[in-house]
Formats: C-alpha cells, structure tokens, sequence
C-alpha cells in the first residue's frame, strides 16, 4: 500500500481547502509554484490530491507525479532516496517517529551538537529512546513555533509596506535554511477572518516598528 498522499500534505502543513475534504480531489495551496498564494487568489488552490490514485496535480505550474515524488519535492530528497526509506520501514514493519528524520542540520538549530543513533538505542534501553525522541521532537515544535511566528511578522511588515516579495524571499530562503515550511502558515493565519492572539501581538508590534498608526488592521479586521 502507497503512503497516503492526504496525509503528507496535513504533515507538511500544506493549506487545504476544507470543503474538497471529502471528495477524491482533494485541492490545496500548491508549495511549488505558490501562485495561488500571491495577493488576490487567497481563495484559489490550484494543486489537487487524488487521494484514491495517490497522485498530484497543480493546475498552473503542472508539476505532477505520484506519491513519492511528492514527498521528495517537499522534503527535498531524491525520489529513490524515498522509495528506499518506505520499503525498508515497510519491511520491518516500524514506523518512523518524525524526531528520527530530523537532520543533523536542524538538530544544531535547537542545540543539539550530534544525532544519535536511534535503531541501536531503541535495542539498547527503550524508555530512554521513547524519551530521547519526546525531548527532540518538543524542542523542535517549540523552534519551529517561534519560527513561525517571526515569519508571520515578516509576511506582515511585507503586506503593511508593500514589499511583499521581498518578505516572501526573506521566508523562503529562510526555509531552505531550517527544512521546514513556514511561508504557507504565515498566509494561512493572515487569510484568517480572525486572527490568534500572537499574531495580534506581532501585528502591534509591527506598526510600532513602521511607525503606523492604524489599529483597524490588527487581527484581520481591515
């Protein structure tokens, strides 16, 4: 059995359009291309999930394949490299904890200096692997929240002052630093009719920083 191609797309954050989530075609923001992310097509999802197929489609910049490329694209890995991944983890039967798949890169990011060997030491001591992983995977959700909300910051400065693209290059290439998605969340909280508290919070802050005084805008009430 392929992996589900729905699934991946919720593991990556990727934004979904709700009322397709029932159906065969399941439409979403396309990560590739990001057209429909740019100002004005906030309600259009030009990439479609065949969610009986396992394939992928976006409608605008044609990129298109099955499963396993998809998940190359997002995770930037080789196709091959994924394949093998699926079938030696189908193979034993073991899911992988997404601590696991933390590269050595980010794991400096949040201040680990090596990246264990996890399969020995799941077969050395169990409940110090089971631990090791919650600790991990914690403090990268914790890095990873902070990061997003520093872009959402980014993202809005860029929408206040008009240099949007220069704010979505910024969080792009910041991206490709850490090897995780952040542009995505930054447009889905923005599009939001309401927006959290945090991201009042950064708004505020913000207009104090551009020196704009025009309260309306904070929380998606413009």
């Amino acid at each position: 059995m392929l992996p589900d191609i729905l699934g991946i797309a919720k593991k990556h954050n990727l934004i979904l359009n709700h009322n397709t989530l029932n159906k065969k075609e399941v439409q979403c923001k396309c990560p590739f291309c990001e057209e429909d992310q740019k100002p004005g097509k906030q309600k259009r999802f030009y990439l479609s999930l065949n969610t009986d197929r396992q394939v992928f489609r976006c409608w605008f910049c044609d990129e298109k394949g099955g499963v396993f490329r998809f998940i190359s694209l997002l995770e930037r890995k080789s196709e091959d490299e994924v394949i093998a991944e699926f079938r030696k983890q189908k193979k034993s039967g073991y899911n992988q904890h997404p601590a696991e798949r933390l590269s050595l890169s980010q794991l400096r990011l949040i201040g680990f200096s090596q990246k264990p060997n996890w399969g020995e030491l799941r077969k050395q001591n169990l409940t110090r692997y089971k631990n090791q992983l919650n600790w991990f995977w914690t403090e990268w959700n914790q890095f990873l929240n902070e990061e997003r909300k520093l872009a959402y910051a980014t993202f809005f400065i860029g929408t206040i002052t008009g240099k949007n693209q220069q704010s979505v290059d910024t969080i792009k290439a910041r991206e490709r630093e850490i090897g995780a998605s952040l542009l995505n969340e930054a447009v889905k909280v923005y599009s939001s009719k309401v927006r959290p508290k945090w991201a009042k919070d950064k708004e505020r802050l913000a207009l104090e920083i551009c020196n704009i005084n025009n309260p309306s805008i904070v929380g998606g009430q413009k």
